[in-house]
């Protein structure tokens, strides 16, 4: 990224009072930022090529697009389109298309931003990511020596994280990168030797673009080494309305990283650590599951009685795990969950799948 350059972010649309709603809005949500909001409505007789290629440069970090562009007598203009041109720099891009179908894919699907298709919520959800991926390009920049000597994107993410022990961890988030993209797996390859003919702009970048998906779609999605605020109050076996009383308990194990300026998220880690810490004088044995134990810990803390989650199987006492296709904390209990598949990525050791809800969906998915 240069940096003699604001760093920017590309919106299109071809609706003008959408636009015009998505820019104020992201005008407000970056107004700390220091970004450059750059619009574009395409119309007929422009070569979209041409003034995708004015729009976007060096300096940018994210594009936002619509599906459907051609509203206004652009044939053929579609977000697939900009998409590729994006992934050929290795841009983010984000989907904001209100003929959005949502479906549930048999796999992660790593390279792919579904933006909300509520304006604020839009506006909210890319600032976040622009942030995340500004803060993973400035840091990787800033670390170029360092970087000459890294030999795997698992290794680049966990130290930028600053957590190297954790390297095999992410690596496991990442073994369908060649199934996702296999040209981009070459270029990263490329990227991670000694070629001296890749750049330590194209470095950054490209790496800044593999590892931010990574750790934006997968990693802090399906919870392991990093938990969301739901996936921690389903391994303390209660619901995310308690998330309020949990919060000053783990405090130090905040995480801090890319992405978690909309949302809070935890070091499990530093989780586990708190929960050893205060666990004194409780005995282990006692509990059916390891989220019946980890609540009993929070409420020796708390000095109450914690809210139970809605399950009709352990009447809400068990948990530890988190669905992250039904949102509800489960255990290891037969009866309420199956182990991670092909839908979780092997990282991800604090998911579960519930079971009512993965007999439902996997004859249909030949799964």
């Amino acid at each position: 990224m240069n940096t003699d350059d604001k760093p920017s972010i590309v919106v299109i649309d071809d609706d003008g009072e959408l636009l015009a709603k998505l820019q104020t809005s992201l005008e407000r949500n970056l107004s700390q930022d220091d970004a450059d909001i750059r619009i574009w409505m395409p119309n007929e007789g422009q070569d979209p090529f041409v003034e995708f290629n004015q729009l976007v440069d060096d300096s940018t970090v994210l594009v936002v697009a619509d599906y459907d562009l051609t509203k206004n007598g652009v044939t053929g203009l579609f977000g697939v389109l900009i998409v590729s041109w994006c992934q050929a720099r290795s841009i983010p891009v984000g989907d904001f298309s209100r003929a959005n179908v949502i479906s549930l894919p048999s796999e992660p699907n790593l390279f792919e931003l579904r933006v909300p298709t509520d304006v604020e919520e839009a506006a909210s959800y890319s600032a976040a990511m622009f942030r995340g991926f500004k803060q993973l390009r400035e840091k990787l920049a800033s670390d170029a020596g360092e970087l000459a000597n890294m030999r795997s994107p698992a290794e680049v993410l966990a130290t930028v994280l600053e957590r190297p022990h954790l390297e095999g961890q992410f690596a496991l988030y990442m073994s369908r990168l060649g199934a996702a993209n296999s040209s981009l797996l070459d270029n990263l390859r490329t990227a991670l030797s000694q070629d001296e003919a890749v750049s330590s702009a194209e470095k950054v970048r490209l790496l800044a673009y593999v590892i931010g998906h990574v750790l934006a779609n997968a990693v802090l999605r399906y919870p392991g080494p990093i938990l969301s605020e739901k996936a921690l109050c389903a391994y303390l076996a209660t619901v995310e309305e308690e998330a309020a009383a949990v919060a000053p308990v783990f405090a130090e194990a905040l995480y801090y990283g890319p992405f978690s300026t909309d949302a809070a998220y935890y070091w499990r880690t530093e989780v586990d650590r708190v929960i050893d810490r205060e666990s004194a004088a409780l005995d282990d044995t006692r509990f059916a599951t390891s989220g019946e134990f980890n609540r009993a810990v929070l409420e020796k803390v708390l000095q109450r009685p914690i809210a139970l989650h809605a399950c009709a199987r352990c009447g809400g006492r068990n948990g530890g795990y988190l669905c992250p296709f039904t949102d509800r904390p489960v255990c290891e209990r037969a009866d309420c969950s199956v182990a991670a598949n092909s839908w979780i990525p092997a990282g991800a050791d604090l998911c579960r799948i519930e079971r009512d809800f993965y007999e439902e969906w996997a004859p249909l998915l030949g799964l």
